[in-house]
């Protein structure tokens, strides 16, 4: 179980990080809390760690600076661009919701109750409840914990592919998954001539293993 200390150094860090984001972007604090729908004061609070932030929060910064949700989750350093005004954070109601559901079928599916997650990180069992039920949000720090003692990962919480928001994360993920791979496969994978082979290997993929397995020995019959 995670001390106070704990988290309280965790805010420390991902302040510095929020901190940083916003200044290489170019951004005041008033700009910054008028996107998330809160007060300056309230922005300095999760910059100097005195407060804890939401993962919707996060997620709509991270959106707003132009960085993927990782940058202050794990502390990677990116280049910053500005960027037009992420939608509205109406969003983030919607997003604390779907955050409950997928943290109560998690606790679920891992056999845990109500109380055994609030132990976890010194909390009620009626602010699990809570959580569960999209009516708080729930701190990033809290969730870190929850997400270790249920065997998740952090990223099973994250918005990707839905909506704006979840679009630009999602398009930050498969960039950066872009750049890890050998010069020579994005070399392949560019020219107009290879889209026929990557159109059969996304299609075998999708193949049952069995029916992958009976194409192969058709084609050693043919071939011997």
């Amino acid at each position: 179980m995670p001390t106070t200390d704990a988290f309280a150094i965790r805010r420390k860090i991902m302040g510095v990080l929020l901190q940083g984001a916003r200044l290489k972007a170019g951004r005041t604090k008033k700009e910054c809390a008028s996107v998330l729908g809160v007060t300056p004061g309230i922005l300095s609070a999760y910059e100097e760690g005195r407060r804890d932030i939401s993962l919707p929060e996060l997620e709509l910064l991270a959106y707003y600076l132009h960085v993927p949700v990782s940058s202050f989750l794990e502390g990677e350093d990116e280049s910053l661009v500005s960027l037009d005004a992420p939608p509205s954070s109406q969003m983030m109601t919607l997003r604390n919701r779907i955050i409950g559901v997928l943290l109560r079928e998690a606790r679920e599916h891992k056999g845990k109750s109500q109380k055994d997650v609030a132990q976890s990180i010194g909390c009620t069992p009626r602010r699990i409840s809570q959580y569960e039920a999209g009516q708080i949000p729930i701190p990033v720090t809290h969730l870190e914990a929850v997400a270790d003692e249920l065997d998740v990962p952090l990223a099973h919480f994250l918005d990707e592919g839905v909506g704006k928001v979840g679009e630009r994360e999602l398009e930050d993920r498969q960039l950066e998954a872009w750049r890890t791979l050998p010069e020579n496969v994005r070399d392949f994978v560019v020219q107009p001539t290879s889209l026929t082979y990557l159109r059969v290997v996304m299609h075998l993929a999708e193949m049952p293993a069995d029916t992958i397995r009976k194409l192969a020995e058709g084609l050693l019959e043919i071939t011997y």
